[in-house]
Formats: structure tokens, C-alpha cells, sequence
């Protein structure tokens, strides 16, 4: 009998993970045709607008991590031509297996186009993530309590949790447009609570 009521228990939680990916799933797909119906002008506009709400953390920062972003996602990229006297770091995923990620120093002379459309840097001259004062993480999805919903793939969740790990006083901040932050996302035990997220009208 027991190992009946653990094999049902262990079906439960397969079946209730599951239908939380289901859930994620959907509205990942819903946010991100919103998304890609974007115009150009639109994203270039809406872009300023977040860019200009990050003033205030990015003013006394010295080290921020950006993503470099692709198709229409908020054009993050900008912050280096407003703020040439900071250090930016970019990601690159150096283990798939384990979903790790570490960060380069931003020199546009190394970047190397990744096979799923973003740029990354071809350097394996990597830097401690402790030096760094910002992390600006991408999503497609955010919510109220700062949680996210990203494309899948782990590697903001696992990158994040070892630094908050190691270092309490980076902050996370989570960019978006509006129409990306809804009321409550699924979220699960490994997700990691961000400490802002900024988009064109809000800062929470």
C-alpha cells in the first residue's frame, strides 16, 4: 500500500508540474504575439521610455549586466551609448547540460551571432558576477510580486539563484513593456523573485 500511495503521490506532482508548464506555455504564446506585432516605432519609443524609468538605478551603478536583445525586445543595448563611463557585462551560456551561464565584458569587436538570433561575446575571458551592481533580466512575462516567465530555458533562474547566493546586494531588475506584466504568474519553488520591475509607465 505504501508504495502504491508513493507512486500516486509522485504521479500528482509530475501531473500538477505539468499543467503548470501548460499554463506557462500559454501565456508565454499570448505576451509574445503581442510582442512580435509590435512596429518598429513602437519598440524604439516604448524602449526610451523604460530606459529613461532605469535612470535612477542605473546612475549609481558602476558594473550592469545587460542582455542584448533581439526582434522586439526592449532595446536595452541603448543604455551603453547613454552611459559610455559604465562597465557592462553580457551572458553567455558556457553549459547547456547544467543551464550556466557566466558574463563577459561587453566589447562590440568579439560579439559572434549565437545560433538563436542574439549576440554574445566569442571571448572566455569571463568575470566574477560579484562585481557587478545590476542585473537587468528579460522575460516574457512578468507579474505583480515580480515573478517571471521567461522562454524556458532555466538559465536566468539558475544564474540568478547562484548569485543572490553569493552576493544579497546586486539588484535584479526585470524589463518590459506594459501589456508584459499581468496580475500573477505560475511560479515555482526554483523561480527567483526579482527586486524591480520597470517598464514604460511603472516602477514596482
Amino acid at each position: 500500500l505504501k508504495n502504491i500511495f508513493y507512486k500516486r503521490g509522485d504521479f500528482c506532482m509530475k501531473n500538477e508540474k505539468l499543467n503548470l508548464q501548460l499554463e506557462k506555455d500559454k501565456i508565454r504564446q499570448e505576451i509574445l504575439k503581442k510582442r512580435n506585432n509590435l512596429s518598429t516605432e513602437e519598440v524604439e519609443k516604448k524602449s526610451d521610455l523604460i530606459i529613461q524609468n532605469l535612470e535612477k538605478f542605473i546612475k549609481n551603478a558602476e558594473n550592469i549586466m545587460i542582455f542584448m536583445d533581439m526582434k522586439n525586445e526592449v532595446r536595452i543595448t541603448k543604455l551603453m551609448k547613454l552611459y559610455p563611463e559604465k562597465s557592462f557585462f553580457i551572458p553567455k551560456i558556457t553549459d547547456s547540460k547544467n543551464r550556466e551561464m557566466k558574463i563577459n565584458r561587453y566589447n562590440e569587436n568579439e560579439l559572434v551571432l549565437h545560433k538563436f538570433g542574439y549576440y554574445e561575446s566569442s571571448s572566455s575571458d569571463f568575470y566574477n558576477e560579484n562585481i557587478l551592481n545590476i542585473v537587468i533580466v528579460p522575460a516574457v512575462v512578468f507579474d505583480l510580486e515580480k515573478n517571471r516567465i521567461g522562454f524556458g530555458g532555466g538559465y536566468y533562474d539558475t544564474f540568478l539563484k547562484k548569485i543572490r547566493g553569493e552576493n544579497k546586494k546586486i539588484l535584479f531588475i526585470g524589463i518590459c513593456y506594459d501589456f508584459q506584466i499581468i496580475e500573477k504568474v505560475p511560479a515555482e519553488e526554483h523561480d527567483v523573485v526579482l527586486d524591480f520591475v520597470v517598464s514604460e509607465s511603472r516602477i514596482f
